[in-house]
C-alpha cells in the first residue's frame, strides 16, 4: 500500500468522522479518552504507554508515536448504545422519563509515518468527546397538587479532533512527543418544544435552544521511557480545548435575549506503566486526572475526576487476546453552582447574578441541580471490556471489542425550586448506563 492510498483511505475516514460522533456523556464525563478505539477499548483505554494503534498514540501521549514501527495506519468505528432516564417524584406523584438519544457511531482514523533519526509523525481525526440527552417526547416534570410543570429538556455536544502529532527519540529509551488539536463542536442547550404548567409570575415559554458550532485549538505532550526491555513508562499533558458557542441560549431575563456560552474540554494529566512489551504478554496501567473544576461551564456542575485504566493482552499464534477495566470517579458536585457558563436565565428562569438579585439564588442552584440528574448524568464507575485482533496477513489485522459501562444514579432533590413552581418537594433520580461494540483494521509495514 502506498503513501497516495493511504492519503484517500484518511480523505474518505475524515468524511465518516464528519457525519457521526459520540453524544452523550460518557463514564469520563464528556470525553471519550481511549475507551472507543478497537485495539485499546478491549483494553480498558489502556493505552497511553504501549498503544497498539496510530490513533491511540496521536490522541493519547504523542511520544509513543516512535514505538509503532514502520508506516501504521487504522481505521476503525464504534457503535454507542445508551440508556437513560429520569424519575421526578412527590407527594403528589411520580413521572418517568427516557431519554431519545441513544445510538451513536463513532469514527475512528489516524496514519503515523517513520522519519530518519528517530523521528515519527501522525495525522488523525477522531470524534473526542460529546453529551446527549433528549426528553422532547417525554419532558422533565416538577409534578405539582395542580397538575405538572412540563420542561423538554435537550442537550447535544459533538466535538471532533484533527490532531498533527510529532515525536523524537531522544535516546534508545527515551521519547519525547507534541501533538496539535483544531477542535471543532456542534453545540445546543435548553428546551426544544412548549414548556407548560408554570406558575404566573414565570410563565411558560417556548424552545430556548440554538443549533451552534465553533472551533477550538488545544496541544499535547508527552513522553515515554524504557526502563527495562520489559518495561516502559509514561507520562502526558493535555490542555484544554475551549469552544466559544455563539447565541446558543435564550432567555426573556434582563432582557438578554440570546447568550453566550463558553465550553472547555479539561486538561488532564496522564501516568502510565507497561510491561511485558517483548514477549507474549502486555500489561498496562495508565492513571489520568481530569481538571473539571476549571473546565468552563463544566465547572458549575461536575468535580475533578481520577480514572483508572487497565489492560492485558495475550499474543499466541496470529491472534492478541485482549480484556480490560476502567474505574472513574465520582464527577458530580453535591453543591452547584447557580449557573451554567455565566448564564443569566433559561426561558423566563433565572440563573446566575439575576437570580441572586431576584432573591432567588438558591432556587436557581435547585436548578442547576435538576441539570445535574438529567442533561449531565455521568454516573458510571466501572467499565469491563474484552476483544481481539487477528494477523489477516503480514500487513494487515483486524481488531474487535465490545465494552459495558455499569449503570449508575444520581439523586437530587430541589425544595426550592420545586416550591417557586407551584410544586411540593421533588426528588429527581437520573440513571444511565452504556454499551460499545467496535472493529477497525490496523495497516503496518
Amino acid at each position: 500500500m502506498d503513501l497516495k492510498r493511504i492519503t484517500s483511505i484518511l480523505v474518505v475516514g475524515g468524511g465518516l468522522v464528519a457525519s457521526g460522533g459520540i453524544a452523550h456523556a460518557t463514564n469520563v464525563g464528556t470525553d471519550a479518552n481511549l475507551g472507543y478505539k478497537p485495539a485499546a477499548g478491549a483494553m480498558g483505554g489502556a493505552a497511553y504507554t504501549a498503544p497498539q494503534e496510530a490513533s491511540s498514540a496521536l490522541f493519547g501521549n504523542p511520544a509513543t508515536l516512535t514505538s509503532l514501527k514502520g508506516t501504521n495506519f487504522n481505521f476503525g468505528a464504534s457503535y454507542l448504545g445508551v440508556t437513560a432516564e429520569n424519575t421526578q417524584s412527590s407527594v403528589a406523584g411520580t413521572n418517568r422519563s427516557r431519554s431519545r438519544a441513544k445510538d451513536y457511531i463513532l469514527p475512528d482514523v489516524a496514519v503515523k509515518f517513520d522519519l530518519a533519526n528517530g523521528g515519527a509523525v501522525g495525522l488523525g481525526l477522531e470524534a473526542d468527546a460529546g453529551l446527549g440527552a433528549d426528553y422532547r417526547n417525554a419532558p422533565i416534570s416538577l409534578v405539582g397538587v395542580n397538575g405538572a410543570a412540563s420542561l423538554p429538556l435537550v442537550v447535544e455536544l459533538i466535538s471532533f479532533n484533527a490532531n498533527a502529532g510529532y515525536a523524537q527519540k531522544i535516546t534508545p529509551q527515551l521519547s519525547v512527543g507534541a501533538a496539535l488539536t483544531v477542535g471543532f463542536a456542534l453545540a445546543q442547550l435548553g428546551t426544544a418544544g412548549p414548556t407548560s404548567g408554570l406558575p404566573p409570575a414565570l410563565g411558560d415559554f417556548g424552545g430556548t435552544t440554538s443549533s451552534v458550532h465553533a472551533f477550538g485549538g488545544g496541544v499535547s505532550i508527552g513522553a515515554t521511557y524504557e526502563a527495562t526491555p520489559e518495561l516502559k513508562v509514561g507520562a502526558a499533558y493535555k490542555s484544554p480545548v475551549r469552544y466559544k458557542l455563539k447565541e446558543v441560549v435564550h432567555t426573556s431575563v434582563a432582557s438578554a435575549g440570546y447568550q453566550d456560552l463558553t465550553l472547555e474540554q479539561p486538561g488532564e494529566v496522564v501516568l502510565g506503566l507497561a510491561a511485558g512489551a517483548q514477549g507474549p504478554w502486555l500489561l498496562e496501567a495508565d492513571l489520568v486526572w481530569k481538571n473539571w473544576s476549571r473546565a468552563k461551564t463544566y465547572q458549575d456542575v461536575w468535580k475533578d475526576q481520577w480514572l483508572l485504566a487497565l489492560g492485558g493482552q495475550y499474543s499466541i499464534g496470529p491472534w492478541k487476546l485482549r480484556a480490560g477495566y476502567h474505574y472513574s470517579s465520582d464527577i458530580m458536585r453535591k453543591t452547584p453552582n447557580n449557573t451554567l457558563g455565566g448564564l443569566v436565565g433559561l426561558g423566563t428562569v433565572p440563573l446566575g447574578s439575576a437570580a441572586e438579585a431576584a432573591g432567588l439564588g438558591e432556587v436557581a442552584r435547585d436548578v442547576v441541580r435538576v441539570v445535574q440528574t438529567t442533561l449531565v448524568p455521568v454516573v458510571m464507575k466501572h467499565t469491563l471490556s474484552a476483544g481481539f485482533g487477528y494477523q489477516i496477513d503480514k500487513s494487515m489485522r483486524l481488531d474487535v471489542y465490545g465494552a459495558k459501562a455499569f449503570k449508575g444514579s444520581v439523586e437530587r432533590s430541589d425544595p426550592n425550586a420545586a416550591a417557586t413552581l407551584g410544586a411540593p418537594v421533588t426528588t429527581f433520580k437520573g440513571e444511565a448506563s452504556i454499551w460499545t461494540i467496535g472493529a477497525g483494521l490496523h495497516f503496518a509495514f
